[in-house]
């Protein structure tokens, strides 16, 4: 009966809720409509164990339509799973005024992510309207964003719709949020805060009717803290927050990744099908990927454009790839992304796995336990067995 925005967020992220109507509801069909859905994404078995396993394993069902979008996610890696899980359960909420913001380093699937949340929730049939706030100079931003009356300044020979009104009823995607300037950070605190806007030159008000949704490469609370960024923002975006893990924190997708990637590539450059060899796909397993899945993406076209053969093996591979991976900085990382002790054990046996080249024997002996202990911690952390299949078969032949 109350407004709270705390127990929306606690009921579903914490809860496990479909969704949250505030009283009074005024159009029973919008009730009918969520239930109906909670009811077709709920599992056929009302074992609670069942429930729980169909969570960590199904894509998202909460959403007509969910597990088709969400599948653009390629991977199995625990970061991955975990990620999933969370769009799952956040997407169904997005039909009120939710703010999300997703974190992580450029090059890690950001957009892919928003756009799947919006294509999975209740605003689908609704435009989604991307922003790249970086590449907007600050002069024109206010305008980009909100709109212009005609005359409203020097150039504006005509009225000039803004993202906002663009994507009125659905979803606008705000990425590099960061970069926006101080003026312009005050302004968009009052649309998250009020829901409202006007366009330049008009004293008529519009609602913001969308879903926001923020992204950054940075470390927004460190922003606050040296002043670049409003505290004030900062709690308004970070209502529901998502993190794109880097590459090298799930190198288990790789391969997967790879193979879809390549898959896309043929199909659309209209050439033969090609693969690549276990040899390859090892070897892209143990580079650093600083520049993450568009990095992959850039190289594998390529690649694929470049190989005049069917079966692309390391020589075919640009020359950086053979590059060592860089030595992880646990301990830093452990303060700067607030890694757990779980979390820090399953990159030291992702690391010593790379270094060890797959060889499980040899990573073990890096690590200083035995090869059962080692094949039990990744079994554990869901490393997959096959991970690293040119290592498994070396040691197979020895």
């Amino acid at each position: 009966a109350f407004t709270d925005l705390q127990d929306a967020v606690d009921l579903v992220t914490r809860d496990g809720a479909a969704y949250y109507i505030q009283k009074p509801i005024k159009d029973m069909a919008v009730l009918r409509g969520e239930i109906r859905r909670a009811i077709s994404g709920a599992p056929e078995d009302s074992d609670e164990e069942a429930a729980d396993g169909a969570a960590t394993e199904a894509p998202a069902r909460g959403a007509t339509g969910a597990s088709d979008h969400f599948d653009a996610i390629v991977g199995d890696s625990a970061p991955v799973k975990r990620l999933l899980r969370e769009m799952q359960r956040l997407a169904p909420i997005l039909g009120g005024p939710a703010t999300v913001l997703v974190t992580g380093e450029s090059g890690t699937g950001k957009e892919l992510i928003a756009s799947a949340l919006h294509a999975c929730g209740p605003r689908a049939d609704k435009p989604f309207v991307a922003v790249n706030c970086a590449a907007i100079p600050d002069e024109l931003i206010e305008a980009e964003l909100f709109g212009a009356e005609k005359g409203s300044y020097t150039s504006s020979t005509q009225t000039r719709i803004g993202y906002f009104e663009e994507a009125e009823g659905g979803t606008v995607f705000l990425d590099e949020i960061a970069e926006v300037n101080a003026t312009m950070q005050v302004k968009l605190l009052r649309v998250l805060a009020n829901r409202e806007y006007a366009r330049i030159g008009s004293s008529r008000s519009r609602t913001a009717n969308v879903c926001v949704i923020a992204a950054t490469n940075r470390n927004l609370e460190e922003d606050v803290r040296q002043g670049r960024f409003r505290e004030d923002l900062f709690y308004r975006l970070n209502v529901f927050r998502l993190h794109a893990p880097p590459l090298r924190d799930r190198r288990e997708d790789v391969g997967p990744l790879a193979k879809h990637l390549l898959a896309r590539f043929t199909k659309e450059f209209r050439l033969p099908t090609k693969s690549l060899t276990e040899e390859a796909v090892a070897t892209l397993r143990r580079f650093n990927w600083p520049g993450n899945v568009r990095q992959l993406d850039h190289y594998l076209q390529q690649t694929v454009v470049m190989s005049d053969n069917d079966t692309i093996g390391v020589g075919d591979l640009p020359a950086e790839t053979d590059e060592p991976a860089a030595e992880p900085t646990f301990l830093s990382e452990v303060l700067e992304r607030g890694l757990s002790l779980e979390d820090v054990e399953r990159e030291l046996i992702l690391a010593a796995l790379a270094r060890a080249g797959g060889v499980q024997t040899t990573a073990a002996d890096i690590l200083g336990v035995s090869r059962r202990k080692l094949q039990y911690r990744m079994e554990k952390h869901e490393i997959a067995s096959d991970t690293f299949r040119a290592g498994d078969q070396q040691e197979e032949g020895e």
